[in-house]
């Protein structure tokens, strides 16, 4: 949508009395290819944890030597599943098709370590079918996780391995229809050599060019999004979307840079922070009371998606098969808690000031007009500005959000809000001053502040300013904004 306001706003109109528009920003450094552009705009994206290891107890990570014979859900429903997502508002989910385990949800030709050989529908069942036409008929966009490691598989770390691997990947991505993201995990994988993964790559950019990949490691070249350095689903302050490869090659030594990015990184490789709704990825009734609050979730939603970054968050289906119920509840709770925190902008319809206005075309009121087709940009010539925002009658809040325009790359590089109770004394929001990244979405929460003027300072950046919306909000009180 954004590419189009470009263009469009790049026309210079030459009818008697028509305006002129001033000139579009030029994107400035490293940008997002489409495929990120899309993926960014999920927001929150689901984690399907089921295999044989739901049938172990509390095993999550399977030695490869489970009989396929354990493998029984007695009453799978994959549309269950996604009627969690529908009323949770999340619209993609990635399925575990095949975890380090080795064990396959799907009848895979080029193993027997899979659900052919459990008593599930009589071996004639297919997970990995069932769930990607239960996203299909719901409008849900699916994605995969293939695990690169391979406990099970007598191949592994082989030249043969690159075969088997790539095999069982060419079913999935040609039988399946289509498939929105591709998962490979880092996890055991350190004897795979980025040889594998050219190969590997290329039959992803060949089969399903529109699918992101996540990479880590030795896949790092061929990365769309990144591991964002724990399973906390936190992304950094700041959280940049751009950092070097040998950083997500060697995470190890460098969980710092895939936590918060690197403001000068050589490639675009935004953060994915994975989180599961239980303590563990895959279902342990023994954790029926440990499911995250619907708080909890709302502090990880504002410090991921409101930290630049996408969520990951997993559910574990139970044994039968089903999602659960807690689990269902809190994740639509938080959906609930989202549209209401953000379904007034206190800041929509301010007079707007600008320092550094750029012209007609990027008006200052775009910040608040909440349409997906506007926004404000300052004057090539400056790389700071000062907006300030008549609220009109005193306003109470505790949650600001801003939005960069990130198909024109990071811009923003420091920034701070302040506000006035009276329109001459300005006071300093702590938890919003000398902040650095925005991107694609940042989130600020803080105590309650009663304000008639906001003040948004740029103090730095690589060009001149495009932000696509400004917001403040008052948290309803349910939330714990401190």
């Amino acid at each position: 949508m954004i590419k189009k306001i470009i263009l469009m706003s790049s026309i210079v109109c030459t009818g008697f009395g028509a305006n002129t528009f001033a000139q579009a920003p030029t994107p400035v450094g490293l940008v997002p290819n489409e495929r990120q552009v899309e993926w960014y705009n999920r927001e929150i994206i689901a984690f399907f944890h089921f295999g044989i290891n739901t049938f172990e107890d509390d095993v999550n990570e399977g030695d490869g030597k489970a009989s396929p014979a354990i493998f029984n859900p007695t009453e799978l429903d994959c549309n269950q599943w996604i009627r969690v997502l529908k009323s949770a508002g999340i619209p993609s989910g990635i399925l575990v098709a095949k975890h380090a385990d080795g064990f396959c949800n799907w009848p895979s030709k080029y193993t027997d370590y899979s659900v052919k050989n459990s008593p599930w529908k009589d071996g004639k069942g297919d997970v990995v079918k069932e769930f990607m036409e239960a996203c299909k008929t719901a409008g849900i966009k699916a994605g995969v996780y293939l695990g690169p490691h391979d406990r099970h598989e007598k191949t592994y770390g082989t030249p043969a391995y690159a075969d088997y691997y790539a095999n069982q990947l060419s079913e999935l991505l040609r039988n399946y229809g289509a498939i929105w993201e591709m998962w490979w995990d880092g996890a055991g994988a350190d004897f795979l050599t980025s040889d594998f993964y050219t190969r590997w790559a290329d039959t992803v950019r060949t089969l399903q060019p529109d699918c992101v990949i996540f990479g880590t490691k030795n896949s790092s070249a061929f990365a769309d999004c990144r591991w964002v350095g724990n399973e906390s689903g936190i992304a950094g302050d700041p959280c940049w979307s751009t950092i070097n490869l040998s950083s997500i090659r060697d995470e190890s030594l460098h969980i710092n840079e895939l936590n918060h990015g690197e403001v000068d990184g050589t490639a675009y490789v935004p953060a994915e922070s994975d989180v599961s709704i239980r303590p563990s990825w895959f279902y342990h009734s023994s954790e029926d009371e440990q499911v995250k609050s619907v708080e909890t979730l709302c502090d990880i939603y504002c410090n991921s998606v409101g930290h630049n970054s996408v969520l990951l968050l997993n559910f574990g289906p139970e044994r039968r098969g089903l999602i659960n119920a807690i689990d269902s509840a809190n994740a639509a709770r938080l959906k609930s808690l989202i549209d209401d925190t953000f379904k007034t902008n206190l800041a929509s319809g301010s007079v707007i000031t600008a320092l550094h206005p750029r012209g007609e075309g990027y008006n200052p009121s775009y910040l608040v007009d909440n349409r997906g087709n506007t926004y404000y940009a300052s004057a090539d010539e400056f790389k700071t500005d000062t907006l300030i925002f008549n609220l009109g009658s005193e306003k109470i809040f505790d949650l600001l959000m801003l939005q960069e325009v990130i198909e024109l790359g990071h811009r923003t590089t420091g920034w701070s809000v302040d506000y006035s109770p009276d329109g001459s004394n300005w006071k300093p929001i702590p938890e919003a001053t000398g902040k650095q990244s925005i991107g694609y979405k940042w989130i600020v929460r803080f105590k309650p502040v009663t304000a008639s003027q906001i003040r948004l300072s740029i103090t730095s950046g690589k060009a001149c300013t495009a932000i696509h919306s400004f917001g403040i909000y008052k948290q309803p009180e349910t939330v714990n904004s401190n």
